[in-house]
């Protein structure tokens, strides 16, 4: 079975577009997003519309659910772009079903969840210890006292979002002993041609969750619309696994090309038309990739 996993879309519709296509490609089975649909980008109807027609399971992130709350403890971009998303929200587009269907999917969103009711993967969109609002940052990896409790926290494997950050933690065991922990940053090297292009980047694209030998692992597929790690392209994951478990699974990173100056047009267009809570700079980051 082969399963995308995706997250931290942040209404950037021309991003997950050109990954749902590029999904397609790949012979997926399903898809699971670990949440943050919304939040920041100008298009979140549309993103929660192809959410929910093509993802078999989502999470709740800490941006769909300030959206639907109250945006505390953000930046001011942030607290603006949820609240410029709160009002679109309750466009009854193109009826008010349309609209009532979209605020009742985000308000039942789970907050974790095991993959195909496996024990083995958890599914969150923060960490395994504050499945909403937690960040794992690649720099964690060096502290014991950082990682233990979170790999306490489950079975195997953790699939998380959040930091943006596309990478894998890998815990293995050692005979009375601590175990060890690395951090391998998860980048793909396919199709990487044209303007959009950063250039090689160090890193890895393959890695085989080594279960059968006791070894635990998060994994974050890093962010489709708003990559953080100096890469413009959407970054996602694919989960490769055997029925009869006779083989370990195989987890691969993908990235995909899309026109970013697309995103930035539709915040201007909005902030011509004299609604500026969107910043610029939503927009400008994304051909940084930061």
């Amino acid at each position: 079975m082969r399963i995308a996993i995706i997250s931290d879309i942040h209404a950037n519709v021309f991003a997950l577009k050109a990954v749902l296509e590029d999904i397609q490609s790949k012979d997926v089975q399903h898809i699971v997003c670990l949440g943050d649909i919304i939040g920041y980008g100008p298009d979140p109807i549309e993103c929660i519309d192809l959410v929910q027609e093509h993802c078999t399971l989502t999470l709740l992130g800490n941006h769909d659910f300030a959206c639907r709350t109250e945006p505390v403890n953000f930046n001011y971009m942030a607290r603006d772009a949820a609240l410029w998303t709160q009002d679109r929200l309750e466009l009854a587009y193109p009826d008010e079903q349309a609209r009532d269907r979209r605020l009742d999917f985000l308000d039942t969103l789970p907050v974790r969840r095991m993959l195909n009711d496996d024990s083995r993967y958890l599914c969150v969109h923060g960490s395994s210890r504050h499945p909403t609002n937690e960040y794992v940052f690649p720099d964690d990896g060096f502290s014991v006292e950082r990682m233990k409790p979170l790999f306490d926290r489950f079975e195997a494997v953790c699939f998380e979002g959040h930091t943006h950050w596309p990478g894998v933690f890998v815990s293995e065991p050692r005979d009375g002993d601590d175990p060890v922990y690395s951090f391998y940053r998860g980048l793909c090297s396919e199709g990487r041609q044209g303007s959009f292009s950063s250039g090689a980047m160090a890193g890895i694209d393959r890695i085989v969750l080594r279960l059968s030998e006791g070894a635990k692992y998060i994994v974050n597929p890093g962010s489709i619309g708003q990559p953080r790690d100096g890469d413009s392209w959407a970054s996602w994951s694919v989960l490769e696994s055997s029925d009869d478990d006779s083989t370990d699974p195989v987890l691969t990173f993908h990235r995909t090309n899309y026109d970013w100056m697309r995103v930035r047009e539709r915040i201007e267009q909005f902030r011509r038309e004299g609604d500026e809570r969107l910043d610029p700079f939503l927009g400008e980051r994304l051909g940084m990739g930061r």
